[in-house]
């Protein structure tokens, strides 16, 4: 009888030390803005905030805050998100305890030649907001956020959920500090 209370104690253990590791590899990985976060196989992402923002003529009521993702990688890269300005959206901002969804984006990737227009493209809730990005190199996409006047001195968060297509198949998730 002892021996099976043994047994039982000791499957009982294992299962949960394995479980605990299996919680760990799924929670977002917190790092701090300029870090870079590996992407696989060579391609790297840098979250940073810009000081000054690039988005004349979006009408704001608050603050804006401009949150840029840099994408790095030596060569050919696919990623994928979605990017809503709702609740929706997998690239989000955290002021305080609000949640803020982005209201507008820049893609700048250098290698898209003629097609990179660097346009200002305000975000529409109406759309699902599916975005796959497909390039070569370096790139950025840079996000506009409308922060309440109250919570522009809160600490920020940036959270974001990415699906790399190529070079791997992966999912991953961050939180950086601003």
């Amino acid at each position: 009888m002892k021996k099976l209370l043994v047994l039982i104690a000791i499957a009982a253990l294992s299962a949960t030390a394995t479980y605990s590791q299996g919680q760990a590899t799924d929670a977002p990985r917190q790092v701090k803005a300029g870090e870079a976060i590996p992407l696989g196989n060579g391609l790297n992402l840098r979250v940073t905030k810009a000081a000054k923002s690039p988005f004349t003529g979006v009408k704001l009521q608050g603050s804006p805050v401009v949150v840029v993702l840099e994408f790095d990688g030596n060569k050919s890269s696919s990623v994928s998100y979605t990017l809503t300005p709702n609740a929706k959206s997998e690239l989000y901002l955290m002021s305080g305890a609000q949640k803020i969804a982005p209201l507008a984006v820049i893609e700048d990737f250098p290698a898209w030649g003629e097609d990179n227009d660097k346009e200002i493209e305000v975000l529409n809730a109406n759309e699902i907001g599916a975005v796959t990005l497909n390039f070569g190199q370096k790139g950025t996409v840079s996000l506009l956020f409308d922060v309440p006047a109250a919570q522009v001195k809160s600490p920020q968060k940036f959270s974001l959920t990415i699906q790399t297509i190529k070079p791997n198949n992966q999912k991953y998730s961050a939180v950086v500090s601003l």
